[in-house]
């Protein structure tokens, strides 16, 4: 399988936008505001969207946030988020390959591990990560800000 990666830029916009729309069906954000978003996103060191490409053409993103830490001295920690691939081009094997490419990135970076977060519903997601050697661990919590007064 020749599938190419690289990061996104700005023309890449629209078409991670179609990716993005295939984990939340709601992903309703305008040209103006995925601009505003991805300008934000590029201020942040170590943090970058990345296109799949099949023979040129988009099939699935990431994107990957490595942060450091005070933790196996000095290791970097990897946060893996927005993995999708296109339902047609889904079953293979390009998800696997992106997931190579994820491990690839976050060694040369200096990781000791990567951290995902997956929807509940999301069955076979989890046997898909579960399948690549990804472990559930510990309980994964969130606090949704715009559901609780402020104080």
């Amino acid at each position: 399988m020749d599938l190419q990666f690289r990061l996104c830029t700005q023309n890449d916009l629209p078409i991670l936008q179609v990716l993005l729309s295939e984990l939340d069906s709601e992903l309703q954000l305008s040209e103006g505001q995925m601009q505003a978003i991805f300008e934000r996103i590029c201020q942040i060191p170590n943090y970058h969207y990345y296109l799949a490409q099949l023979a040129g053409e988009p099939v699935g993103c990431f994107s990957l946030l490595i942060v450091p830490t005070f933790l196996r001295n000095g290791a970097c920690e990897a946060l893996l988020d927005s993995v999708v691939v296109l339902p047609p081009y889904r079953g293979q094997g390009i998800g696997r390959t992106m997931m190579q490419e994820v491990a690839r990135i976050c060694r040369e970076a200096g990781c000791y591990k990567i951290t995902l977060s997956s929807n509940l519903k999301r069955d076979r997601a989890h046997q898909f990560y579960q399948n690549l050697g990804f472990e559930q661990h510990g309980w994964s919590f969130s606090l949704d800000l715009c559901s609780i007064p402020l104080s």
